[in-house]
């Protein structure tokens, strides 16, 4: 037999407002605002209360998943929503390419782009990964959450590829997307990217040409080529060797028909 789960008069008045924000965040201080007639104290004590009986679940300090249903586990329905509430930024690098339908892997991981420091957050089965980045431009509001449009959602990729799978998710997106917007892409690397990565990224670029994912314009990769400034690896983290690319100056650690084998 189910064991009841009673509700004091307060909690339940308090609930019964809070209910109709079920599976959204809300923060203690909002509650309070939601019920200027209780004290600071009533108020502590009613969310302590509901969140020990499973109807709120504390995410960070003073920060609660709200439930309909109580559990002593957070029941997300949307991640993507939450993501967002918890911490600032936009969806981004593999989340974003599912929200556009540009990979078919659905992880519990969500990626988060955020002006902030980078940390991660468990909540139940889902991580939350807020990555710092330089730049918050190119954002859109798609599906009902914030994400970084399609051009940028590359550009984030090419920038920090372990975020969302790699190069050869990045050269299988492109692929479903039929390309992207070069020029637009071309500003972002002029104005954000170190020469290291536009080396690194246009290596990648011109073996998904000669590979005929994607058609891809000459000028994109003859910028590429004019950002050469040294040597490099092309997966910086890996130290093991690999073939070198006299014409890119890069040593490809990785493979390139890793990329390309979509």
């Amino acid at each position: 037999m189910e064991k009841n789960i009673y509700l004091t008069h307060y909690e339940q008045h308090v609930f019964n407002l809070l209910f109709k924000k079920s599976g959204n965040i809300i923060s203690l201080e909002s509650i309070r605002c939601l019920f200027p007639e209780l004290t600071v104290g009533k108020i502590n004590k009613i969310c302590s209360g509901l969140s020990k009986k499973g109807y709120l679940h504390r995410i960070k300090k003073e920060i609660y998943l709200i439930q309909s249903d109580p559990s002593q586990k957070p029941l997300i329905s949307d991640p993507s929503k939450i993501a967002l509430q918890i911490y600032p930024g936009y969806l981004a690098f593999h989340s974003a390419l599912r929200i556009y339908d540009l990979t078919e892997y659905e992880p519990f991981t969500i990626f988060i782009a955020t002006a902030g420091k980078s940390h991660t957050i468990k909540i139940g089965e889902y991580i939350f990964k807020y990555i710092s980045v330089k730049n918050t431009e190119g954002v859109e509001f798609y599906k009902n959450v914030y994400v970084s449009s399609k051009t940028k959602t590359f550009y984030d990729c090419f920038s920090k590829p372990q975020y969302c799978g790699g190069y050869s998710v990045i050269a299988k997106a492109l692929y479903l997307n039929k390309g992207c917007d070069w020029n637009k892409l071309k500003a972002y690397f002029e104005n954000f990217a170190s020469d290291t990565l536009c080396q690194r990224s246009g290596y990648v670029i011109e073996l998904i040409k000669k590979a005929n994912i994607v058609e891809i314009p000459d000028f994109i990769i003859s910028y590429f080529k004019s950002r050469i400034k040294t040597t490099a690896r092309l997966i910086p983290q890996n130290k093991s060797g690999g073939k070198y690319i006299k014409e890119w100056h890069i040593l490809d650690n990785l493979g390139g028909e890793n990329i390309v084998s979509i």
